[in-house]
């Protein structure tokens, strides 16, 4: 959950002093002050998963804003709720997704998951998984190794795994080394939830693929998706003016309109099931091997095949 609030900077010692305190690592609830050029602000995160976490922290967050009055609440998806959070939203759906995921692997050891998404279905998350850290790695019994332990146990108390989420490209970093069983149930936590991250998007490829294929026959050759769904920074799934757009290449074909009208019932029926328009532009297999046009060499250059 994400909260915001400003105040008056000339109460900040009091205010900045009262968010410390309040704040609770261990439940993953952070409390600090945020300056910036429209103000400073109080911002407010915790974990959306599980609820009684949630609510727990939600009640303590009323109740600070009950006690210090001079905290006026800041409207989500407002100016100044971009300028700190930059359009970032708590995320529930993935939370939930994450921690049933971890939750089904390391059975009552997920303590608390944190989860927002932006505006382009980009997903980063913070999973707190009780002693996973494997804190005796360090062996010996020098100071200096004693010294790392104590570091270590400490870190593996406060420091959660962390994930971020795309259809494409998904990763997770876990606090440090991990025992062997550990390792095992926390790939296959992972692997569940890139599973749940790439499906909306690789559901309709693999759909439109094999629609498309069906169609064509030996004159298909394959698809490209390009545009927004391709770049470095694409989600789970992107606003909904943002089109699905798919490069598909035919062995050869006289006139690019006729085949779009010819695909044109498969991509509308694809685009209506899911929500999402379907661009799909007919390329030429020597065009794009070869780099023809401008637009085959610009897609060429980072399209991702379907």
């Amino acid at each position: 959950m994400l909260a915001l609030s400003s105040y008056s900077a000339k109460e900040h010692i009091l205010i900045a002093a009262a968010l410390q305190n309040l704040a609770d690592p261990s439940k993953g609830f952070t409390a600090n002050s945020w300056f910036c050029e429209r103000g400073v602000f109080a911002r407010f995160v915790w974990p959306d998963w599980p609820d009684t976490v949630r609510n727990e922290l939600a009640v303590m967050t009323s109740e600070f804003h009950r006690q210090y009055t001079q905290l006026l609440e800041v409207p989500e998806g407002s100016s100044d709720w971009k300028a700190v959070f930059r359009d970032w939203r708590a995320d529930s759906e993935s939370a939930s997704v994450i921690g049933e995921a971890f939750s089904n692997h390391f059975p009552a050891r997920v303590a608390w998951v944190e989860s927002e998404r932006d505006r382009r279905g980009r997903i980063g998350a913070s999973c707190m998984v009780r002693d996973l850290l494997q804190v005796d790695v360090v062996r010996d019994a020098s100071p200096i190794s004693s010294i790392i332990r104590d570091s270590m146990t400490r870190r593996a108390e406060r420091v959660p795994c962390s994930l971020q989420l795309s259809w494409k490209d998904s990763m997770a970093i876990p606090p440090g080394p991990l025992s062997e069983t550990d390792r095992e149930a926390f790939q296959s936590s992972v692997q569940q939830v890139f599973r749940w991250a790439k499906h909306r998007i690789r559901t309709i490829l693999d759909a439109l693929h094999d629609r498309l294929k069906t169609l064509y026959g030996e004159r298909f050759r394959g698809l490209y998706v390009f545009g927004s769904y391709a770049r470095s920074d694409a989600g789970i799934e992107l606003p909904e003016d943002s089109d699905l757009d798919v490069a598909l290449i035919l062995s050869d074909f006289e006139n690019s309109y006729d085949e779009i009208r010819r695909t044109s019932d498969i991509t509308f029926d694809l685009g209506l099931e899911h929500s999402l328009v379907i661009s799909l532009v007919p390329v030429r297999e020597e065009d794009f091997k070869e780099g023809r046009t401008n637009f085959t060499r610009v897609i060429s250059e980072y399209a991702i095949r379907v």
